[in-house]
């Protein structure tokens, strides 16, 4: 029978295997982008939820598409320059994967943002005027399932203006921290890079300008065609 202080049976409490700060910085932006990715989907969720009714429209789901495959494209791309990463690349980075979880939670509207109506029955007593004491009737007060408009809700303003501004800060941002990162490794700016994502930052833009069914719908396929091609490009290396 062995003996309990056998080291062959010790948990090896000695070996310690010391996190960098660099990969403690990679598992925190990786958060970042996972609850962006997980916001997304729960606002898919909330869309198609039996008891909710929805007037659909395609362009804000083809841009919840754009917003999925380019938060895989970025987690996949940084992942070998967030393990390589100082502290004072830190900011950037950070920064950047804060605008991409914002552009997820913009893409979609949120499930729980909308109020339910209230419908009164005229046949029950004290549902049209509150009842004796003014008061509304709660068990005369039929709820009736919340109704969202899609493309209401893509072409308002505040849409426009706070999703599309958030993607062009987003685009941005991701070129002014993954330049400056590559300067110090002697890889220079890549301009053809900066110019692509610059005229993409730029015709984001646009759309917060306009309303404009046929300004939007070239645009927004166009992006996802080209935000989808990057990334199955980048994770298969097809060219």
């Amino acid at each position: 029978m062995r003996h309990a202080a056998d080291s062959r049976w010790t948990l090896p409490y000695n070996r310690i295997c010391p996190v960098t700060q660099p990969e403690y910085i990679a598992a925190f932006l990786s958060i970042i982008a996972g609850l962006g990715v997980t916001d997304l989907a729960q606002s898919l969720c909330g869309l198609v939820h039996p008891r909710r009714t929805v007037n659909w429209h395609w362009l804000p789901l083809v841009w919840a598409a754009t917003t999925f495959l380019l938060a895989i494209q970025v987690r996949w791309n940084s992942f070998s320059t967030l393990t390589d990463t100082t502290a004072e690349y830190f900011l950037p980075y950070l920064l950047t994967f804060s605008f991409l979880y914002l552009t997820c939670a913009f893409a979609l509207p949120d499930p729980d943002g909308e109020p339910r109506a209230i419908r009164s029955d005229p046949s029950r007593p004290g549902t049209e005027d509150g009842g004796a004491q003014g008061r509304p009737s709660v068990l005369a007060s039929t709820p009736e399932p919340p109704v969202q408009d899609l493309r209401a809700f893509y072409f308002s303003a505040t849409h426009r203006q706070w999703y599309f501004g958030i993607f062009a800060a987003f685009l941005i941002a991701a070129q002014v921290g993954l330049q400056t990162a590559n300067l110090p490794t002697g890889d220079g700016v890549d301009e053809f890079e900066v110019l692509i994502n610059g005229l993409f930052a730029a015709l984001v833009g646009v759309l917060i300008l306009t309303d404009r069914w046929w300004v939007h719908a070239p645009i927004s396929v166009f992006s996802v065609l080209l935000v989808g091609w990057t990334t199955v490009n980048s994770i298969l290396g097809l060219v």
